[in-house]
């Protein structure tokens, strides 16, 4: 009876198979049921899910198409009714534990230990950075051939300068999704390594975080991101067990996948296994690693240490002031456990520094600054002295000059060293692009800027950037379109309003101007503000918003350079110097570049802007 009830079931779904819309409700119809009577026909009967059990009939029927191997996988994903490939992919790999190109490319049809080995004895927490490295290792010999089969790439045609990849986020499968911060940091530690490799442009973390968990299509997500090549994978954590997947895909001009492994930690002594699997792979497609690359990739690390750093780097990430002192108090432990861990040093620098950003008093912030330098400067100097290969370190080192310091030289420097070993930095060339226009050097500034916008072509931080060039050089339509650009993909992005509020009353559109900032009020809280500029005329609703940020009321910016432009607008020069040298006696981040906005023109020949700018450091856009 119970075989009889389930093969129906089984015809129905296979009769609606490419139809992806179908599901329990339809399923239910069919069957004459309520939604309700089939949910619990089907748990009762087979102790699954209505829903996970139209899957596994899916899963069943894609086995099948895949041994015929007449169709690709994303083929295949349609034709059993899945909306898009990377969903396909990820729930084949949560039923039988490999992927469906890894399924196709076995000869055989079979893959040895399709379920999650339960005899995987070492604990995790041991294995943990091994797992890392032995990845890198196998990613970076895999780029190594791909390149290989672009004949051009290796005899070194320029045409090499255009090979690109983004390495999505790795999911994480655990049963108890609690490991995610294994994920990113494994993602992370890939990005990395593939960026310290010349002529291979990769995109920013930050970008490829979009497409965490999409359904979009692989050609979709390589458009987007601007690439050529594709890498992603998943993680599975259980209390005895890891397994690692990573797969390479061509997403142009037809789907293809690549290379695809998978790693089933099953081996306490996982050095060797990495120096296994490499040269493998090495054997396979006739490279040799060098030696000394070989040794930086397989550096061991006290895997408590190591797990305590990706608490730590995966707080950071999230950019609030809670997360921000937790990350710091994980990476100070790790560091405790394991001193002779660069990037432990170089993350716990960059959690100081942005400690700095969530504090709005501008005193506290100045003290802050001078209060936390110390640590920030050790903690980089000792990532440098355990790694001077660490770019990342560089660049923050650069990024603090600059910030902390206005030594400009110094931020140059830094960056351009910290490029050279992580030409994909995309940071390092905001700093550069932040140099060239403290330098009035706008055409370097802007290519500076485009090139950062293209290795993280999805951050509306590097648009921002792009768009805030052209204002300087008053080419305000294309800095106005620029926003709107941002503005597409981030609606929410309060900086993108504010600058094309800039863009737009610099423009003569001041009535426009005006709505972008009531959005940006909107986005704050401050709806009264909002409707204050809708409803009255620019030059009072301006003076009105001085009035009450100068009050300090809540909710209204204190920056005291955005006041100073605000007085500008309603030509109060004479308080636009005040509140600039008030951003110079508190250090202010933003004043140097500030003083080179377009508002402040009619300010060049003031004794006390011109006395501003020296001390400063700034050369004027003439």
């Amino acid at each position: 009876m119970i075989e009889t009830f389930i093969n129906k079931i089984r015809l129905i779904v296979l009769k609606n198979i490419e139809n992806d819309a179908f599901g329990v409700s339809e399923l239910a119809s069919e069957l004459g049921f309520s939604r309700s009577q089939i949910l619990r026909k089907v748990k009762t009967q087979t102790r699954k899910s209505a829903n996970q059990l139209i899957r596994e009939i899916r899963l069943e029927e894609a086995v099948k198409l895949l041994k015929e191997g007449e169709c690709t996988a994303s083929e295949i994903a349609y034709k059993v009714g899945f909306s898009s490939p990377s969903y396909f992919n990820k729930c084949f790999l949560d039923q039988y534990g490999f992927t469906p190109g890894e399924y196709k490319n076995q000869n055989s049809g079979v893959i040895d230990g399709i379920n999650l080995p339960n005899a995987i004895k070492p604990t995790p927490s041991k294995i943990l950075n091994r797992v890392i490295f032995s990845t890198l290792i196998v990613v970076i010999l895999i780029f190594a051939f791909l390149f290989r089969e672009k004949a051009d790439f290796l005899k070194g045609n320029s045409e090499f300068q255009e090979a690109s990849i983004a390495v999505l986020p790795l999911l994480d499968l655990s049963e108890k999704k609690d490991k995610e911060y294994l994920a990113v940091g494994l993602t992370d530690a890939i990005t990395l390594e593939l960026s310290k490799l010349k002529g291979l442009r990769v995109i920013s973390r930050g970008s490829a975080m979009m497409f965490q968990d999409s359904t979009k299509l692989y050609s979709e997500i390589a458009k987007k991101l601007g690439v050529d090549l594709l890498l992603e994978g998943s993680v599975i954590y259980s209390t005895d067990s890891l397994r690692v997947i990573v797969q390479l895909i061509e997403p142009f001009p037809k789907e293809r996948h690549l290379w695809a492994k998978k790693y089933d930690q099953n081996s306490s002594n996982i050095f060797h296994l990495a120096d296994d699997i490499s040269s493998q792979i090495a054997k396979k497609i006739h490279l040799v690693v060098s030696p000394e690359v070989a040794k930086n990739q397989v550096k061991q690390v006290d895997p408590k240490a190591y797990e305590l750093y990706l608490r730590g780097k995966y707080l950071w990430y999230q950019q609030n002031t809670a997360a921000m002192k937790n990350a710091i108090k994980y990476l100070k432990e790790s560091i405790e456990i394991d001193s002779s861990y660069a990037p432990a040093y170089s993350t716990l620098a960059e959690a100081y520094i942005s400690i700095n950003k969530f504090i709005l008093n501008n005193e506290e912030k100045l003290q802050n600054r001078v209060d936390s330098r110390k640590a920030i400067n050790n903690a980089l100097n000792k990532a440098i002295e355990l790694d001077g290969s660490l770019g990342d370190a560089f660049i923050t080192r650069g990024n603090i000059l600059g910030k902390f310091d206005w030594d400009w030289e110094g931020m140059k420097k830094m960056a351009e060293k910290g490029l050279q070993l992580n030409p994909n930095n995309s940071y390092g060339y905001i700093l550069l692009s932040n140099y060239h226009l403290i330098k009035g050097d706008l055409d370097n500034a802007l290519n500076e800027a485009l090139v950062a916008e293209k290795l993280d072509p999805l951050n509306p931080r590097t648009g921002c950037l792009v768009a805030e060039t052209y204002f300087m050089d008053k080419q305000f339509e294309k800095s106005i379109n620029q926003y709107n650009k941002v503005l597409e993909l981030f609606p929410g992005y309060g900086f993108a309003w504010d600058g094309i509020g800039y863009a737009q009353f610099n423009s003569g559109q001041r009535e426009v101007a005006m709505r972008s900032w009531g959005k940006l009020h909107v986005i704050m809280g401050n709806n009264d503000m909002a409707e204050y500029f809708k409803a009255n005329a620019v030059e009072k609703a301006l003076n009105h918003w001085i009035e009450l940020a100068i009050k300090g009321e809540s909710l209204l910016c204190s920056n005291p350079t955005i006041i100073a432009q605000a007085q500008m607008f309603v030509n109060e020069k004479e308080g636009a110097l005040e509140y600039l040298e008030l951003a110079f006696e508190v250090k202010n981040e933003d004043l140097p570049i500030m003083l080179q906005r377009p508002h402040f023109f009619p300010l060049h020949d003031e004794p006390r802007f011109k006395e501003l700018v020296k001390k400063v450091g700034v050369t004027l856009i003439q």
